[in-house]
């Protein structure tokens, strides 16, 4: 009987699992292209740098801007209480670089992701756009309209310190997988069903 209840509710916790991983996989995938989609823009801001600047004076930040990186834990926490799959984000280390305008900000966050169910956490790195409301507050999103936002955020992803942030990411996330058979056999399904839907 109690084979039988395994046998049914495995496929089940499995598909949920394949979700998680595809959305993880996805995640680090996006920040290594540095192309993952940012924040709605609403306002124009003022005080425009130019690129060549932007690369030698602004380096990756931690700790410098702590409403910043409030208003990204916040938006993880959030993240996390509306999945279905995620228990929770841990070690959030938000790694900001200054936005093209005045009270912007580009942030690539570190963070560990706890699947339910899987004692392997999931290490996994997104880029966020944050901007200052009127009232003082931040807005954190991933979507960005403006092409001109859109590009200065490749050109952050492009300097050497966000890149060694990509690459130390990826690495652990390989360390992850290759200790952890279950993952291993997740992602596998996850490749042959997307070849499957794509005809590759």
């Amino acid at each position: 009987m109690e084979g039988e209840r395994k046998d049914c509710i495995s496929p089940v916790k499995k598909y949920l699992f394949i979700k998680v991983v595809v959305i993880a996989l996805l995640l680090v995938l996006t920040a290594e292209m540095g192309r993952q989609a940012l924040t709605k823009e609403e306002t124009k801001k003022v005080q425009k740098t130019n690129s060549q600047q932007m690369k030698v004076e602004n380096p990756l930040s931690m700790g410098k801007y702590p409403e910043v990186s409030g208003a990204v834990e916040e938006y993880f926490e959030k993240a996390a209480g509306e999945s279905k799959f995620v228990e929770a984000y841990e070690g959030i280390e938000s790694h900001i670089k200054l936005g093209r305008y005045k009270d912007t900000y580009v942030v690539f966050v570190r963070y560990d992701m706890k699947i339910k169910d899987i004692y392997t956490k999931v290490p996994g790195l997104g880029t966020l756009y944050v901007d200052k409301k009127k009232d003082g507050s931040y807005r954190v999103g991933t979507e960005v309209k403006e092409a001109e936002i859109r590009t200065c955020i490749e050109e952050l992803a492009q300097h050497t310190d966000v890149q060694q942030l990509f690459a130390d990411t990826q690495s652990a996330y390989h360390a992850a997988v290759q200790s952890d058979a279950l993952l291993q056999e997740a992602l596998m399904d996850l490749k042959n069903a997307y070849e499957d839907s794509t005809g590759s």
